[in-house]
């Protein structure tokens, strides 16, 4: 790996180390939870339980 690209490397570690270390937001937790529930019900859906779709 040249120098260039090890201070590039270097440089975006910084950057987004410090983003990625940060904690999800609670609202995003949330959207996540009400997605798994949906493909849950789907999965049932699939294996022959009611519907919950509209």
């Amino acid at each position: 790996m040249s120098n260039m690209d090890e201070q590039v490397t270097e440089n975006l570690r910084r950057l987004y180390g410090e983003t990625a270390a940060e904690p999800v937001p609670a609202r995003f937790m949330q959207l996540l939870e009400k997605l798994r529930e949906q493909d849950d019900a789907t999965d049932t859906d699939e294996s022959g339980g009611e519907s919950n779709s509209k």
